[in-house]
């Protein structure tokens, strides 16, 4: 299996077992391309709708679509600064609680790794991965 398809299918993967996990906590409603928008939310500030589509490689269609789902299920609330047209992503009280639930679940799933392929061994994968991820998006510019 290619270094980019195992990437591909560990992705999948991860998000799924997050799915369910999350599903079991009463977090209902979500699809996993609902899930791809949270780690973005978390980690950036002030992230418009059209920002995000092309931090996913959505189109804004269906970004959209998400963001209008989430919505819905009161996860996020969009606002609209002053004399932009743009609207901007806000996390609310429950898309705050599911990050946080989310977030336990993955530190789990790692500490479960550590045991299968040792301590040092997962660290030196995921320092890998951000050198293959650092080089990767070079080759962007």
């Amino acid at each position: 299996m290619s270094i980019c398809f195992l990437s591909l299918e560990t992705s999948k993967v991860f998000n799924q077992l997050i799915l369910n996990h999350l599903s079991k906590e009463g977090y209902q409603g979500l699809s996993v391309s609902n899930l791809l928008i949270f780690p973005y939310l978390e980690n950036e500030n002030n992230l418009s709708i059209s920002k995000l589509a092309k931090k996913l490689n959505q189109s804004r269609q269906a970004t959209h679509k998400s963001i209008n789902r989430l919505c819905e299920l009161s996860y996020i609330t969009l606002s609209q600064e002053k004399n932009k047209k743009e609207k901007i992503i806000n996390l609310d009280k429950k898309g705050k609680a599911l990050l946080e639930e989310a977030n336990f679940f993955i530190e789990s799933l790692q500490n479960q790794l550590e045991k299968v392929v040792g301590k040092k061994e997962l660290f030196d994968f995921i320092q890998n991965q951000n050198i293959i991820f650092d080089y990767l998006n070079s080759k962007l510019d």
